[in-house]
């Protein structure tokens, strides 16, 4: 009997992967991604940061036109992604990710 071999997009690392692919700003370690969760064929919430002042992380993800997020999604199955800026500062990191409800207090 040979051995099986199963391969999922269920698993977060196929979205770090798939934004490895295709955000340059990401393989080139301007851009960093901290941390992935994942709801496979629902949603995925990404934290990103970059090591350049001058550098959008969350622009950079999102590309010309949202092309180079259209393109991830698609490889989804569409499924939502929500980019947040990922801050040191908890509080704000924690008003980033539920953002665009209002946050009254944390």
């Amino acid at each position: 009997r040979l051995p099986q071999v199963i391969v999922s997009h269920a698993h977060p690392e196929i979205v770090r992967e798939l934004f490895e692919l295709e955000v340059p700003e990401i393989e080139d370690g301007i851009v960093e991604i901290k941390s992935i969760s994942r709801e496979a064929g629902y949603r995925t919430k990404i934290a990103v940061w970059s090591n350049d002042p001058e550098v959008d992380s969350v622009g950079a993800c999102i590309g010309p036109r949202g092309s180079r997020i259209q393109t991830i999604v698609g490889e989804l199955k569409n499924e939502k992604i929500d980019i947040v800026r990922y801050s040191e500062d908890p509080v704000e990191y924690i008003v980033n990710a539920l953002s665009p409800a209002r946050v009254v207090s944390v």
